[in-house]
């Protein structure tokens, strides 16, 4: 008898106790994934996060639950998260790996998912990045754009041969229809301005984690500039053995 695999799981945080509203669009979008929905409640350095959940539990749980109820009426699968934190950064980071989550969201606008980018360095990363895509675009009706930014003196015909098409078969592989993806390589002297003039013609980017963290990635100085000069969704995929070092790190730690 086979197993049924589970939906690619994605990390959306939720500032409490006034969240940022999420559009319908990235919503639905966002739909055929399992949704860990972190709401964290900014704890002052005086105050202790059980004096806070004490004092806006109640509130920051009917906040967090109707944030939910929208996933969850747009067919998504939701596991939802309450902090009362200090830090909000490692909180993303300790919560994405706790509950295993593939991926997690920059939120941005987006009216209608149709077009998304998917910037690659090189063939890592595409291993965890393929099933997820497959997932989010599990319906057929968005065109991927597979981008390799050229490196040095690599020649486009070396960046098909070597990454593009790679990259393709194991999108393919993952359930991604051939006819939905396209292959470019560009030279560019800045592969963040090059992203960013890209992604203004996508509807979404998703980008696959470096070192040395999930942290850094998230709030880097890459996917701050194309949220800020692009204004669109971005999905960070995390990788997956920098995740399991993170877990064990945090499990010695314990």
């Amino acid at each position: 008898m086979s197993s049924i695999t589970p939906p690619s799981s994605i990390l959306v945080d939720v500032e409490l106790p006034e969240p940022e509203s999420l559009s319908p669009a990235l919503i639905d979008a966002l739909s055929p994934l399992r949704v860990v929905l972190l709401g964290w409640f900014s704890v002052p350095e005086q105050t202790s996060p059980a004096q806070a959940r004490d004092q806006f539990g109640a509130e920051a749980e009917d906040t967090l639950g109707a944030a939910a109820r929208r996933f969850e009426e747009a067919g998504a699968e939701v596991t939802t998260r309450l902090v009362f934190t200090g830090d909000e950064l490692d909180t993303i980071s300790r919560v994405s790996v706790e509950e295993s989550c593939d991926a997690v969201l920059i939120p941005g606008p987006v009216e209608q998912l149709r077009r998304v980018l998917v910037p690659l360095r090189g063939i890592q990363n595409v291993r965890e990045i393929a099933p997820f895509v497959a997932d989010l675009c599990q319906d057929g009706t968005a065109r991927v754009t597979l981008l390799h930014i050229l490196e040095g003196d690599e020649t486009t015909a070396a960046s098909r041969e070597d990454v593009l098409e790679p990259a393709a078969e194991r999108m393919r592989s993952a359930g991604i229809e051939a006819g939905l993806l396209e292959l470019n390589s560009v030279a560019a002297d800045s592969p963040a301005d090059t992203i960013v003039e890209w992604a203004g013609e996508h509807d979404l980017v998703v980008l696959g984690e470096t070192q040395p963290s999930v942290r850094e990635v998230l709030f880097g100085t890459m996917p701050e500039q194309i949220v800020e000069a692009v204004n669109v969704p971005i999905i960070v995929v995390r990788h997956g053995e920098e995740a399991a070092e993170m877990a064990e790190r945090a499990t010695q730690a314990d």
